[in-house]
């Protein structure tokens, strides 16, 4: 069969097709030849169909493993960013971004502890707290600089404050974004709650500068304020001064009541000291129970001088205890600059070394530093280390001064003093060395010596046939509140063999009125022993009629600074005859003493005094001039 060419004319043949008829001797504008060759040209286009069909197979099938990866990429970056948004949750850290405004368009949910806010409600702004306007010019110009510079930043630290008030620290680090051509599209980066870390630190540098106990500054603070204040006195010419503070008896409360009652005491006064200073001064915790303050541009002598006043005042206010009222009190050295130093270190010497003055003066007082204090400091020092001498090369004496009965005009007892008789300077009395042993913590050793050697002396006037008199022994406030104190004395009595009834203890009322507690209770052992007890230095201290009711005392002893201004002093004329009185009516006897006139023995005696003691009758003598006046024991001494 023949087609026409008309046919092929009219077909819109493909030109491959075209090409193929060609090939086939075959003119498509004429028509096919035949029907062979009009059947291969459709063999041929069958096989070119079926290479397509199979072409558009591969082709749906590679679309269909392409749509297949692009699910699964999609499902894992699906996964991934649930996994990226639950760690950015649980995270500590958060992420941020800003746009080219420096607007907040991303904050991850870890920054909802910090803010106190939804992330979603940063968006848009600049800060995370406060007015955007905040962000001033010259922030913006600092941003400029860092985009110019493609600078990121690293470790911003930041004190927030919270809409709630409550105060954050955050860590800041972030880098700017460019697209392709360079031009600044906004920051990104991570930010970190670190207020646990900065307050830490800021505990860690609280410890390096501040002591723990009291909350106060302490040495090594307060000796950067020192300098700091000397370089400010240098320029304006004008003085500061250091005062130096030591706690009297400190020692006998934290040794008895515990190291809780000493540091409770110790809190309480670092409260009194800086509420006596002014806005301008510096009190600080030197160590132990010694504290030190900063006077600054103190004026004059008498400037600092009321000052100091004021401090002492403080600390002897009452202080109560574990239900327990105290009195206590403090000695305060006082260095000026720059007349006794130029440098922290020597006015801080200079004041310690005052201050050890004033508690050798009797404690509770001010001392200035002069400049003979350095040499005196270290007389102190060779002092003290003679003393410990002393005692291992039995240095130490006792003499006795005799009491008299105002009655029967007899002597009936005598009052054990220590000396010192020293390898050089021979006969020291206590006022030059008793305060140095009780600061340097040798005085209860000296007083356990006392004891035996006072019971040993009264075993040898027995053996020498003598009626010993009843020894009165002073005890010091530390020995008094030591733990020792009644196995010391029972031990003494025991070796020595001497009666209870022989010994009298004196404490001196203010040691009484520390703790008046904890002294009844070691005044009731003692009285359990069978020992006479009496208070000394009565009138000086802060005692009551219920406390003294309740001491198992048979005796008080006139203050001698009472008894120095009779007959004349109408004031003390008072006070002693309302003190003999008082005593009576409680059923105590009554002693006075540095009785020196014949008047005022006259007077005591008008008033009903029951005894006397002092150099009219006789000045302290050694054991063997008092064995003179004791009577043999066949003549049966008179007793009180």
């Amino acid at each position: 069969m023949q087609l026409p060419y008309t046919f092929l004319t009219e077909m819109p043949l493909h030109s491959h097709l075209q090409v193929q008829l060609r090939l086939l001797g075959a003119d498509p504008s004429r028509g096919l030849p035949d029907a062979q060759a009009w059947a291969q040209l459709l063999t041929h286009i069958s096989a070119r169909y079926d290479e397509q069909e199979e072409q558009l197979v591969l082709l749906q099938r590679s679309q269909q493993r392409a749509a297949d990866e692009n699910a699964d990429l999609c499902a894992e970056l699906n996964l991934s960013q649930a996994r990226l948004s639950s760690l950015l949750s649980l995270s500590a850290d958060w992420i941020w971004e800003q746009d080219a405004d420096l607007r907040f368009n991303y904050v991850s949910g870890g920054a909802f502890d910090v803010a106190g806010v939804e992330p979603p409600s940063l968006i848009g702004r600049r800060r995370f707290f406060g007015n955007d306007r905040e962000v001033t010019p010259e922030a913006l110009a600092g941003h400029e600089a860092d985009i110019a510079g493609r600078r990121a930043f690293r470790d911003f630290d930041s004190r927030l404050t919270r809409p709630d008030g409550v105060v954050r620290w955050i860590r800041i680090s972030g880098e700017p974004v460019f697209d392709d051509s360079g031009h600044f599209k906004g920051y990104r980066g991570v930010g970190r709650d670190i207020t646990d870390a900065t307050l830490a630190q800021q505990r860690v540098e609280r410890l390096a500068s501040f002591d723990s106990l009291t909350g106060l500054p302490n040495r090594n603070l307060f000796l950067t304020e020192l300098e700091r204040s000397l370089a400010r006195a240098r320029r304006t010419t004008q003085n500061c001064a250091v005062c130096f503070i030591d706690l009297d008896r400190f020692k006998t409360i934290n040794d008895t009541l515990g190291h809780d009652a000493g540091d409770e005491l110790l809190t309480v006064m670092a409260q009194r000291l800086r509420g006596a200073l002014r806005a301008s001064d510096l009190v600080a915790r030197h160590g132990g129970d010694e504290f030190v303050v900063l006077l600054e541009g103190g004026g004059d002598a008498g400037d600092l001088a009321a000052v100091a006043h004021k401090l002492l005042a403080a600390m002897r206010e009452p202080l109560l205890l574990r239900d327990r009222v105290f009195h206590l009190s403090g000695s305060i050295g006082l260095s000026v600059f720059p007349d006794d130093a130029d440098d922290a270190p020597t006015l801080l010497a200079h004041a310690d070394a005052a201050m050890y003055l004033a508690k050798e003066r009797g404690k509770n007082k001010l001392q200035f530093y002069t400049s003979d204090l350095a040499e005196q400091a270290a007389r102190q020092f060779m002092l003290e280390s003679e003393l410990r001498l002393a005692l291992a090369r039995d240095e130490l004496v006792l003499h006795y001064q005799p009491r008299m009965d105002l009655k029967s005009g007899r002597l009936c007892g005598a009052e054990a003093l220590l000396r010192w008789n020293h390898p050089t300077r021979g006969l020291v009395g206590p006022a030059e060395f008793i305060a140095l042993a009780e600061e340097r913590g040798l005085i209860v050793q000296i007083g356990r010596w006392v004891m035996h050697a006072a019971c040993r002396q009264m075993q040898q006037w027995r053996a020498q046939g003598l009626a010993a008199q009843p020894v009165a022994i002073n005890l010091s406030a530390m020995q008094f509140a030591s733990d020792g104190l009644v196995d010391d004395l029972l031990e003494a009595m025991t070796r020595h063999q001497v009666s209870a009834s022989d010994i009298e203890v004196e404490i001196t009322e203010s040691a009484l009125m520390a703790d008046p507690e904890l002294a009844n209770e070691v005044l009731q052992r003692l009285a359990s022993l069978g020992v006479k007890i009496a208070i000394d230095d009565f009138g000086t201290g802060y005692s009551s009629l219920s406390y003294l009711k309740r001491f198992p005392a048979q005796t008080v002893k006139i203050d001698r600074s009472f008894i120095h201004g009779l007959p004349g002093d109408q004031d003390d004329v008072i006070i002693t005859q309302a003190v003999i009185a008082m005593a009576h009516s409680l059923g105590l006897s009554v002693v006075a003493e540095g009785v020196e006139l014949e008047s005022q023995l006259a007077l005591l005696r008008e008033l009903g005094c029951d005894e006397v003691q002092g150099y009219l009758f006789a000045r302290p003598m050694p054991a063997a001039e008092l064995a003179l006046r004791l009577a043999p024991i066949q003549t049966s001494a008179h007793r009180c």
